[in-house]
């Protein structure tokens, strides 16, 4: 550690003539008569560190520090002073041991410093020494007053030495600078984020006018798309129609060919039949004596046929009542029209009753539980039903309820209760991949055997839904459904009334059946009369049966003329509906060469699969949309990417700045840490000497407090308990309790950031006898590891001394001689 190892003064406030006092490493006195200029020693020491204060040199000006002169001593020029220090353990970055420090000021006030004997700056002096813990205001510098000033200022004050002593200055400069930094970045973020601001709300307007522009483009662009779409669609079907009323036109004109043929061989025919009954007739009129008889035997023949033919007709309509029992009694569901309109469709399976097979003992809690989901139309994905509700929607049929393979969920299954016959969905049959659909509608239902066993089931804790085998219905709620059920809905009265007209046509055949056998035995006994009556008999029967032919000929030729007619008519219509659908196909391709570009486009959107009057709502939606859009500024399109793009460039710039901001603010946090964190610790150091100390001095106890714990800008409070008192705030204290106590204060400060030497100018004044030898022996104790220079003509100081030093005034000029002390 550096040390003094002697003062040279020439010139310097008492001393005129150059004065070299020597200080070894111990423990010094300076001692002399008041006045003497003793504490000189000690401003000379000051003044060559740098110390520029009125109070720390006990003068105004630097000029009044030279020797003023007097009757018989002439005035010096300059003051000036010389420190040599010992450096021999290289505490000051020089590579010489031995190191001098001076300064000189002349009348003029103006100071010279010198290193080593170059001029040096004070600045450079003062950075020099600090490396070696020497500096001007050092609290190893106590001048006279500075205990007692320590006992009399207030707490706020003294707390501020801690802050000098834990170098809290130099983080309130940091953090200051840091203050004015985020001042400055603060005023840039205010007025950034103002524009930034200003710009963003521009933004949002055009972002608005961009979606309204977008929104309106893509509006045309459908409504484009549309009209293209129905001008390929109306080409295409012109296309078709007149194909087809070409082809229908000619088929017409073939017909109607094919019709006249026929009714020129109708004709002919007639004609022909019409001439073999005259003839015939001729022949009858010969034999009219027995006509009565011919004609009971045409009446029973005619009687014959029309039974026979009752009987066949009686019997086609048993056959089809049969079938239609038939069929009535194995519908599970009836299908409406909605229904049947989709079946067959593109991804439709069919009716849920259609996918399932029903044993006959489950069929009616089937039909119970399934209820309204038995119509329900299974679909292989939900897109097919989107479909098909568009198709049902579009057309006005109906609706239908869809069941898709690819959402339906199935409800997942419980344990099943004892007593309950199984779960309708493990009762029925059905392809695996309907699995799904079966569980939704049937997997969450048991069937139990009666409303009894369904009761004592509703007693456990859990809740199912029931159905009975006679249809009596439990929903997991608790609420009942049952009564008589009629099997089969409405259907079993049709059945009945079928039933009872099939067995009346069949008790009606057999009476036929009887009437037949009558009328033929009655009709062999005429035939039995004769041959001639035979022979007349039957030209009457032929007669009747050209008659029926050219009757049914004629009926038939009517047909045909009616037939040609209409087919002359439907032609002639087919051929004005050509005329028109040629005019109209001319316009439809001159409508479509607008958009023949889009053919592509076309085939591909959704418009194609949509009706045109679908297309045509579409169309007119749209524009009605569009009017209420209003007008539109397309540029906001473009100018939404470009000012887009400049913002996003300007938001970037603002971000750096807030983290610039954000960067100072932590930065000023944490120097309000580390500077927190410094002032604790050295606090707590400080105080922990500061109990060693006055221990030693008094075997009292001593603390340092904040008056507001953790609050480092709260005031310092010193406490000390002399030995026999309890723990005192120093301002209860007596003189020489309060002296003391200032002491072990300004050690413990000494201890916590030791300096190479001290210096102790009279501050011992205000102790008494026994604390003076306190104080000496602890100066004693400590001068083994630093240097002391007390400035003191106390006894007891002087007596525990290494070396003294006595100061005496001659004709107004300081002399300083050496005093050899007894070994005792």
């Amino acid at each position: 550690m550096v040390r003094i190892e002697k003062i040279v003064c020439e010139g310097f406030k008492s001393f005129k003539r150059k004065v070299s006092v020597p200080f070894t490493y111990g423990f010094s006195v300076v001692t002399g008569p008041n006045g003497s200029g003793k504490t000189n020693i000690a401003d000379a020491i000051y003044f060559v560190i740098g110390s520029g204060t009125r109070r720390s040199l006990r003068a105004k000006k630097s000029h009044e520090l030279i020797f003023q002169g007097n009757d018989k001593k002439q005035a010096s020029d300059y003051a000036k002073v010389i420190m040599h220090l010992d450096n021999s353990s290289k505490t000051l970055p020089i590579k010489d041991e031995k190191v001098t420090v001076s300064r000189r000021v002349n009348k003029a006030g103006v100071s010279t410093y010198r290193l080593g004997g170059r001029i040096a700056t004070k600045q450079e002096v003062m950075d020099l020494l600090a490396q070696a813990g020497i500096t001007a205001d050092g609290h190893n510098l106590i001048q006279q007053g500075d205990v007692t000033r320590i006992v009399e200022m207030g707490p706020v004050e003294r707390r501020r030495i801690i802050d000098e002593i834990a170098g809290i200055t130099e983080y309130d400069e940091k953090k200051d600078k840091a203050l004015k930094e985020l001042g400055k970045v603060e005023e840039k973020v205010r007025e950034a984020e103002i524009l930034l601001e200003q710009k963003d709300e521009l933004l949002k307007k055009i972002k608005a006018e961009r979606d309204t522009a977008l929104d309106y483009k893509r509006m045309q662009n459908s409504l484009r798309l549309i009209v293209a779409t129905n001008a390929y669609k109306n080409l295409n079907n012109l296309v078709k129609k007149l194909e087809s009323a070409e082809k229908g036109s000619g088929e017409k004109e073939g017909e109607i060919g094919a019709l006249s043929k026929q009714i020129k061989d109708t004709e002919k025919k007639i004609s022909g039949m019409e001439a073999e009954m005259e003839a015939i007739t001729g022949k009858v009129l010969k034999v009219s004596s027995r006509m009565e008889e011919a004609n009971r035997l045409n009446e029973l023949q005619t009687r014959l046929g029309m039974k026979r033919e009752r009987i066949k007709m009686n019997q086609r309509e048993i056959e089809r009542i049969s079938e239609l029992i038939e069929r009535l009694s194995t519908l599970d569901k009836r299908e409406g029209p909605a229904v049947k309109a989709v079946l067959g469709r593109n991804g439709v399976s069919g009716t849920f009753s259609e996918l399932v097979m029903v044993p006959p003992q489950y069929k009616t809690a089937v039909e119970v539980a399934a209820g309204g989901h038995l119509g329900d139309v299974v679909v292989d994905r939900h897109t097919n039903a989107v479909e098909c509700i568009n198709y049902l929607k579009a057309n006005k049929i109906g609706r239908v309820r869809f069941l898709p393979l690819d959402k339906i969920a199935p409800r997942p299954k419980q344990d099943l209760p004892r007593g309950a016959i199984g779960w309708l969905s493990d009762l029925v049959h059905h392809d695996p991949k309907y699995s799904g659909i079966v569980n939704y509608v049937l997997g969450s239902t048991m069937c139990v055997n009666d409303i009894e066993k369904a009761r004592d089931l509703m007693k456990g804790e859990a809740r199912h839904r029931m159905v009975t085998l006679d249809g009596d219905l439990v929903e997991k709620s608790g609420a009942m459904t049952g009564g008589f059920y009629r099997k089969g809905g409405s259907g079993g009265t049709n059945i009945k009334q079928f039933l009872d007209s099939r067995k009346g046509l069949e008790d009606e055949n057999e009476t036929l059946n009887l009437d037949i056998q009558q009328l033929n035995n009655e009709l062999e006994a005429i035939k039995g009369r004769g041959e001639e009556l035979e022979s007349v008999t039957k030209l009457e029967e032929k007669r009747v049966l050209i008659s029926k032919e050219v009757e049914r000929l004629r009926e038939e030729r009517d047909a045909l003329y009616d037939s040609r007619g209409s087919l002359q008519e439907e032609s002639g219509r087919l051929s004005v509906r050509q005329a028109k659908y040629e005019a109209n196909l001319d316009t439809a391709k001159l409508d479509w060469q607008k958009y023949q570009d889009m053919e592509k486009e076309i085939k591909a959107s959704e418009f194609m699969e949509q009706p045109v009057t679908v297309l045509e709502e579409r169309k007119q939606q749209l524009l009605r949309m569009m009017d209420e859009i209003g007008p539109v500024n397309m540029k906001a399109i473009q100018e939404f990417d470009s000012f887009k793009d400049e913002f996003e460039t300007f938001k970037t710039k603002v971000d750096k700045i807030i983290e610039e901001k954000t960067s100072i603010e932590n930065t000023i946090t944490g120097i309000e840490k580390k500077k927190r964190d410094v002032f604790n610790i050295c606090l707590e150091k400080i105080s922990k000497h500061f109990k060693s100390i006055y221990n030693e001095l008094t075997q009292g106890d001593a603390d340092l407090r904040l008056d507001s714990i953790g609050d480092m800008d709260s005031g310092l409070q010193i406490y000390a308990s002399p030995p026999g008192k309890h723990l005192l705030n120093i301002d209860s204290m007596s003189t020489g309790e309060k002296t003391l106590t200032a002491f072990a204060f300004l050690f413990a400060i000494q201890n916590h950031k030791p300096a190479p030497f001290y210096i102790l100018d009279e501050a011992d004044a205000a102790l008494d006898k026994a604390n003076t030898k306190r104080v000496a022996e602890l100066v004693k104790k400590h001068s083994k590891i630093a240097q002391f220079i007390i400035i003191s003509h106390n006894d007891q100081l002087i007596k525990e001394a290494d070396q003294v030093y006595g100061v005496s005034m001659e004709d107004g000029e300081s002399k300083v001689i050496g005093i050899q002390l007894p070994n005792n």
